[in-house]
């Protein structure tokens, strides 16, 4: 984790989208159903988090080549 502030937020909202699908698989309600897009969008968004870097940080300091 080379920027902590972008990590967390990119982390923690991709939790919150699959939190919210899983949600909606354990409600019991058959007009709920798990969207696989937002799953996929959720994902994603926790890999650009943990890969991207602050605007703050340079290069060099977080090791980037």
């Amino acid at each position: 984790m080379k920027s902590k502030e972008t990590t967390i937020a990119g982390v923690l909202t991709g939790l919150a989208l699959i939190l919210g699908q899983l949600a909606n698989l354990v409600d019991k309600d058959p007009a709920t159903t798990l969207e696989y897009s937002i799953i996929v969008a959720a994902i994603g968004m926790i890999i650009v988090g943990w890969r991207s870097r602050d605007n703050n940080k340079s290069s060099e300091s977080v090791g980037a080549n």
